[in-house]
Protein backbone atom coordinates (compact mmCIF):
# COMPACT_ATOMS: atom_id res chain seq x y z
CA UNK A 1 0.00 0.00 0.00
CA UNK A 2 0.95 3.78 -0.67
CA UNK A 3 0.02 7.15 -1.40
CA UNK A 4 0.18 7.92 -5.21
CA UNK A 5 0.91 10.96 -6.41
CA UNK A 6 -2.97 12.63 -5.88
CA UNK A 7 -2.56 11.53 -2.13
CA UNK A 8 -5.10 8.21 -2.40
CA UNK A 9 -4.14 5.00 -1.51
CA UNK A 10 -2.77 2.39 -4.07
CA UNK A 11 -2.79 -1.66 -2.98
CA UNK A 12 -1.30 -3.44 -6.07
CA UNK A 13 -2.59 -6.65 -6.12
CA UNK A 14 -0.37 -9.72 -7.01
CA UNK A 15 -1.49 -13.18 -7.95
CA UNK A 16 1.36 -16.15 -7.23
CA UNK A 17 1.32 -17.70 -10.75
CA UNK A 18 0.80 -21.96 -10.54
CA UNK A 19 3.76 -22.78 -12.30
CA UNK A 20 6.43 -20.66 -12.16
CA UNK A 21 5.67 -19.54 -8.37
CA UNK A 22 6.26 -15.90 -9.26
CA UNK A 23 4.42 -13.41 -8.35
CA UNK A 24 2.82 -11.08 -11.26
CA UNK A 25 -0.14 -8.51 -11.45
CA UNK A 26 -3.91 -9.49 -10.72
CA UNK A 27 -5.03 -9.30 -14.36
CA UNK A 28 -7.93 -7.56 -13.80
CA UNK A 29 -7.33 -5.01 -11.33
CA UNK A 30 -3.72 -4.80 -10.70
CA UNK A 31 -3.87 -1.60 -8.99
CA UNK A 32 -6.90 -0.29 -6.43
CA UNK A 33 -8.04 2.75 -5.43
CA UNK A 34 -10.92 3.86 -3.32
CA UNK A 35 -11.50 0.44 -3.04
CA UNK A 36 -10.14 -2.42 -3.13
CA UNK A 37 -12.46 -5.64 -3.97
CA UNK A 38 -11.18 -9.02 -5.14
CA UNK A 39 -12.16 -12.30 -4.76
CA UNK A 40 -9.24 -14.45 -4.31
CA UNK A 41 -7.84 -16.08 -1.87
CA UNK A 42 -11.81 -15.00 -0.68
CA UNK A 43 -13.92 -12.23 -0.78
CA UNK A 44 -13.02 -8.87 0.87
CA UNK A 45 -14.01 -4.92 0.02
CA UNK A 46 -12.21 -2.15 1.97
CA UNK A 47 -12.68 1.17 1.52
CA UNK A 48 -9.57 2.76 0.81
CA UNK A 49 -10.82 6.27 1.04
CA UNK A 50 -12.21 5.98 4.64
CA UNK A 51 -8.99 4.95 5.86
CA UNK A 52 -7.80 8.48 4.94
CA UNK A 53 -10.35 10.18 6.79
CA UNK A 54 -9.09 10.00 10.01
Amino acid sequence: MELDRDRRLAVHDYWQHAETRAYIPAPMHPVHHDKLSTELPFPVEIDLAALLES
